[in-house]
């Protein structure tokens, strides 16, 4: 921490006394962490080993392949599916430019459509009338911990489609009793420091599949047989692998998973029940949602300058993603006009804080502070970022 004229000097983000999020921490991190340093052995090794098998237990199925981020993750799940030059890949206009740079990595073309807005995930409809003969996978991405509409992988079964989920902000989300990340072919995770199950940084692979979870390990390092032959790498290897201290952090993190989402899902009910409606368009309570985040869509007042109050106040609060159509490496022949739910999302939404540590007296203290924000907000959200 830096010093000046001989006290700490804090950072905005130190200084906040609410947060967007966070992750709920295990008591056991720091006796997990004590272990493998006793154990001198920091590289992948057995607590590697172990939180795949506990993560893949988790997610109700068979392979997990451990990465060092969400995003080699979906780097080596695209490259293991064989995705390449001429194949198509759909995605979302709202997620993590990673999701798309995940497909650019290896060749392949994103397509990007527009979302619907109950869930804030991949339109059917627009997935539909995307697929062409070029198309090789869809990539449904589970906005915020709510998972996508049934009928994007229903559509994708039908057409026999490869399904890679974007499970990044989703740990431990269900769709019809079915646990996210068992939902298709393969779905990759971000165990990122903000995550719902976060270790700092890492990722994780999960699949059914035998041969590509076989193929994403080969790749995960040297592409080598291993053993006395690992320098004799066979093809390009990545180095992606997880540390043995960031995945004992994570075999701890596993055991608050569901005090966490309790957690958040009844921050989330607190704010549903005390929000103005007035005010904001709140976010559907769908069943099997992880609340990764809380976003509200506000009706007349600036996220911009409702951010900032909140920020003068010790609230964090998250601005949406830029619609990938936006960012200039993928806004070729795209038109903001052409995606209406991911601009109205755009324009209007804020993410309140939803960290697990949250009673309900500083919830009600968030939503005091942001009916005060949006009275005094000068701004109209329908004017915001037009261009």
């Amino acid at each position: 921490m830096l010093k000046t004229k001989g006290r700490p000097a804090r950072s905005k983000r130190t200084t906040m006394r609410y947060r967007a999020t966070e992750p709920l921490i295990s008591p056991k991190v720091l006796e997990n962490i004590r272990r493998v340093l006793e154990e001198r052995y920091l590289s992948p090794g057995r607590w590697v080993r172990t939180f795949e098998e506990r993560w893949a237990a988790v997610c109700g199925v068979t392979y997990a392949v451990a990465t060092s981020s969400g995003t080699a993750a979906l780097h080596l799940a695209m490259r293991a599916a064989g995705i390449g030059p001429g194949d198509e890949v759909i995605v979302p206009a709202v997620t993590c430019p990673d999701t798309l740079n995940a497909v650019t990595f290896v060749g392949g073309t994103p397509v990007i459509v527009d979302i619907e807005p109950l869930r804030f995930g991949l339109d059917p409809a627009r997935v539909q009338e995307a697929i062409s003969k070029r198309t090789k996978a869809v990539v449904p991405v589970h906005l915020y911990g709510c998972p996508v509409s049934p009928q994007v992988f229903e559509l994708c079964s039908a057409r026999g489609l490869l399904v890679i989920e974007d499970a990044a902000e989703a740990h431990g989300a269900q769709l019809d009793g079915r646990m996210v990340g068992s939902l298709g072919t393969m779905c990759c995770f971000s165990f990122r420091g903000d995550k719902v199950l976060g270790v700092g940084t890492g990722g994780m692979i999960t699949t059914n599949n035998p041969q590509l979870a076989q193929r994403a390990r080969y790749m995960l390092g040297m592409a080598s047989p291993g053993g006395f032959d690992r320098y004799q790498s066979t093809e390009m290897g990545f180095s992606y692998e997880l540390s043995n201290v960031h995945a004992a952090i994570g075999v701890a993190q596993i055991d608050v998973l569901e005090e966490t989402l309790r957690a958040k899902r009844q921050i989330a009910r607190w704010y549903d029940e005390l929000l103005p409606e007035d005010a904001l368009d709140k976010p559907a309570m769908i069943p099997g949602h992880v609340w990764w985040r809380y976003a509200v869509l506000l009706k007349t007042a600036n996220p911009r300058e409702v951010h900032a109050q909140l920020i003068d106040v010790g609230i964090e609060t998250m601005p949406p993603f830029t619609p990938m159509y936006r960012i200039p490496m993928y806004r070729g022949g795209h038109r903001p006009s052409d995606f209406p739910i991911t601009e109205d999302l755009y324009r209007r939404s804020l993410a309140l804080p939803i960290s697990p540590y949250l009673e309900r007296p500083q919830v009600e203290e968030i939503v005091n502070a942001l009916q005060q924000a949006v009275k005094t907000s000068r701004g109209d959200a329908l004017e915001l970022r037009k261009q």
